[in-house]
């Protein structure tokens, strides 16, 4: 009888993260079929390696000057299609390009530092990637303050997941990772003014969903000025109030 143990499966968690990882690797053929997820060995994706979590150490704080400008009208990389990850905060779906992913991590608050006189959406440092990382509450950042009053759990309670922008500098914490949509420039909504949540780059209706542009959403969390959550926009008030 033959007693060679059965090849080990990957697990459900492992195998969305081989995805993901697969997508970003690949995102540069927007014609490949990614109907299916193709597992591989090669694509392991790091952050999910059970890590020796060394001591978080402190970055100083020094001054620097950040240039918080951000051109109106659809970003560079919308001029094109692309595919960007749906994903969920507090029930509201958001929408990132996969070329401005930076990846996925499983959301673990041991591995989360809190730093005490921080604002609210500030939970704290964790590593990812050999990297000090600050994660956000990205709920508290882009959500209105009735539609915030209303949640019912914690951070803690509701956060599964941490999705890395700005190669990797900043963490949006989100309560589920969605799939993976192909747009055409022309399926999406985009703003004309961004004078205000300069991090919302449109909308699509068709999927429910607000596109952010990461690096206008790293260049806001960087200055440490919250922007004006979503209320008052055309099209985003129906995407809040259908997924209230």
């Amino acid at each position: 009888m033959d007693r060679r143990k059965p090849p080990r499966l990957v697990e459900q968690k492992d195998a969305l993260s081989l995805y993901f990882e697969a997508l970003l690797r690949e995102e540069a053929q927007p014609d490949q079929d990614w109907s299916e997820p193709v597992l591989s060995e090669t694509v392991l994706l790091p952050s999910l390696i059970p890590p020796v979590i060394a001591p978080l150490q402190i970055p100083e704080i020094v001054e620097i000057a950040v240039d918080i400008s951000v051109n109106d009208g659809p970003p560079t990389w919308a001029d094109e299609r692309f595919q960007a990850l749906l994903f969920k905060v507090a029930g509201l779906t958001l929408a990132v390009p996969l070329r401005e992913l930076s990846g996925i991590q499983e959301w673990d608050a041991a591995k989360v530092t809190p730093m005490p006189g921080h604002v609210s959406w500030y939970l704290g440092l964790t590593q990812y990637r050999e990297r000090t990382v600050p994660v956000i509450d990205t709920a508290e950042l882009v959500l209105p303050e009735d539609r915030l009053q209303r949640l019912e759990q914690s951070p803690n309670e509701r956060i599964q997941r941490v999705v890395f922008i700005d190669d990797g500098r900043w963490g949006l914490a989100c309560d589920e990772v969605a799939e993976v949509i192909t747009l055409e420039h022309e399926q999406v909504r985009w703003r004309s003014n961004r004078t205000k949540r300069r991090w919302l780059a449109g909308t699509v209706i068709e999927h429910m969903c607000a596109i952010i542009d990461p690096p206008a959403f790293a260049q806001m969390l960087a200055t440490g000025i919250e922007d004006t959550p979503l209320e008052g926009e055309t099209g985003m008030d129906t995407i809040v109030n259908d997924q209230s």
